[in-house]
């Protein structure tokens, strides 16, 4: 651990910094979500900034035959055309050409910080 100089402080932190969920943040939610604990990421949308603001997956869904398609979608307004007032987990299931959207399935809860690499599950709210 580097020392610093003398009269130097560290920089500050900002108290209501959003923590914007990672590739592997998102995966985690999701596969805790699903029944068999699995998903395949589709594809990932990063804003100017290289960062996450769309997920598409896909997962098994409950019944034979049947696929759930998630997207995570962080709040916000993005060049794609996507916009968001909550950062939410959204899916729909699908079975013998039949879609059914299912609405939000988890809600990123505000103002908690995460203090390690990885998700902190406690910050979401997953719906049942």
């Amino acid at each position: 651990m580097s020392e610093r100089p003398p009269g130097q402080t560290p920089p500050p932190v900002e108290e209501n910094s959003e923590h914007i969920p990672t590739v592997g943040d998102v995966r985690q939610i999701i596969e805790s979500m699903m029944v068999k604990g699995e998903c395949q990421i589709a594809q990932t949308y990063l804003d100017a900034e290289g960062k996450l603001y769309r997920l598409d997956a896909v997962a098994p869904g409950r019944e034979e035959g049947e696929t759930l398609e998630l997207f995570y979608l962080r709040k916000g307004s993005y060049p794609s055309g996507d916009k968001a007032a909550e950062t939410e987990i959204h899916s729909t299931y699908i079975k013998d050409g039949q879609w059914n959207g299912t609405g939000p399935q988890a809600s990123l809860v505000d103002n908690i910080p995460i203090a390690d690499a990885g998700v902190n599950l406690k910050t979401w709210k997953v719906f049942e």
